[in-house]
Parts: structure tokens; C-alpha cells; sequence
């Protein structure tokens, strides 16, 4: 059991030292969260009530296309280069060094998202309050699309076109997220409760992080071996 823990810390150190190397992908998927959230509000009319009202779902929307962009190659490079193969041979469970990817790719993602949610809150005139619900909202969340991103990527490792099957994959699996998500937020905002939304969505990121690593690993073997 320790040398999976082991193994799990050295592995995320690493992904995250390459992620640090190769932060483009990172970026760019950074880059199109900050673009729909700062642009949108500049095509609407000048009525904040409008935009509080459009708030719940656009961060959603924007969140889950932001991380569909980044994860559409997540796994070729391991693949091209035969790092999957060296995972099959180690003797290890894939499913730690998939984990372990995965979390990594969301580490690096959702840092940058959290730090600019002070910004979305003057662009939207949320209160503090409202803010902190739409953080904790995505770091109880995220993580489940995240995995269901990297699932839809595996089924597309060795493709040259990925983006049309991991839409059809992904976007039916990511609803229930995204309703729980901008519920949380709209709840708020109506001054209701929000436990129970973070909560549904704090467990779905659990069965996501617990489940879908054997699910990807498997389909990564199902890969190599075709």
C-alpha cells in the first residue's frame, strides 16, 4: 500500500513537472475560461440583473469547454512517446498513474480558474458570499468532468480526430454536473440553502476519482494492444 502512495506522489510530481514544461495546452484552456467570462458580459446589455441571472450557467459552460480543451490529447503523448507501455510492463496498477495524471492535469487547470473568480465577481457584482460559492462549487465539481474528460480522451488515443468523439462521449455524462453546479450558484444567489448541492457534487467527484481511473486504464490497455 505505501509503495502506491509512493508511487502516486512521485508520478503527480512528475506530470506536474511536465505540465510546467509544456504549459501551453494549460493555457490556452485558461485563456478561453477568461475569454467567455470577460467577453460575454460585453455583447449583453448594461443590465446586472441579467447577468447575475446568466451567471450559474455560463461558468458551467465555460468550464466544461475549457477542460474539454485541454484534455483532447491527454493521453496521445504518453502514447506516441510509449510511456503506456512502460505503465503496462511496470508491474504497477495503471489505474495510480492514470489518477495521478488526471489529478495533475486538474491541479494545474483550476488554479488559475480560482484566482480569477475575484475578477468574476466585480464583472457580475457578486458579494463575497456568492464568490465563495462559485469557488467551492467548481473545486467540488470540476474534478468529476475532469475524469469524464480523460475517459472520453482514452476511447480517442490513437485517433487523429478526437474532438467530435469525445463530444458525443462526454457532454450527455457531464449533465448532472453542470445542473448540480449552476444550481449551487443560483441557490445563492435566491439566498437558499447550498449544502446539498455541494455535497451531491462533492460525491460525484469522489465516485469519479475512485471509479474512473480502473475505466481509463482499461481502455488505455484495450489501446496498446489494438
Amino acid at each position: 500500500m505505501m509503495d502506491v502512495v509512493r508511487l502516486f506522489k512521485r508520478q503527480f510530481a512528475r506530470e506536474c513537472w511536465v505540465h510546467a514544461r509544456q504549459i501551453r495546452m494549460v493555457v490556452n484552456a485558461c485563456l478561453f475560461f477568461f475569454m467567455i467570462m470577460v467577453f460575454f458580459p460585453l455583447t449583453m446589455p448594461p443590465d446586472t440583473a441579467l447577468l447575475r441571472m446568466m451567471l450559474p450557467g455560463l461558468v458551467w459552460i465555460a468550464v466544461l469547454l475549457s477542460m474539454l480543451l485541454s484534455s483532447e490529447r491527454l493521453f496521445q503523448s504518453d502514447y506516441d512517446d510509449g510511456i503506456i507501455e512502460q505503465w503496462l510492463v511496470s508491474g504497477y496498477p495503471i489505474s495510480v498513474f492514470v489518477a495521478a495524471k488526471v489529478l495533475s492535469q486538474w491541479f494545474v487547470t483550476i488554479v488559475p480558474i480560482l484566482f480569477f473568480c475575484p475578477i468574476l465577481a466585480l464583472l457580475f457584482t457578486l458579494k463575497l458570499q456568492e464568490a465563495v460559492v462559485v469557488m467551492l462549487s467548481l473545486l467540488c465539481g470540476t474534478p468529476a468532468i475532469l475524469f469524464l474528460c480523460a475517459l472520453a480522451a482514452a476511447f480517442g488515443t490513437g485517433l487523429r480526430q478526437t474532438g467530435v468523439l469525445m463530444a458525443l462521449i462526454l457532454l450527455p455524462l457531464t449533465i448532472p454536473v453542470m445542473i448540480f453546479g449552476s444550481g449551487a450558484i443560483l441557490a445563492v444567489m435566491q439566498g437558499l440553502p447550498v449544502q446539498g448541492y455541494l455535497a451531491i457534487l462533492l460525491a460525484m467527484s469522489c465516485v469519479s476519482v475512485g471509479f474512473l481511473p480502473f475505466a481509463i486504464a482499461g481502455v488505455a490497455r484495450i489501446c496498446f494492444v489494438d
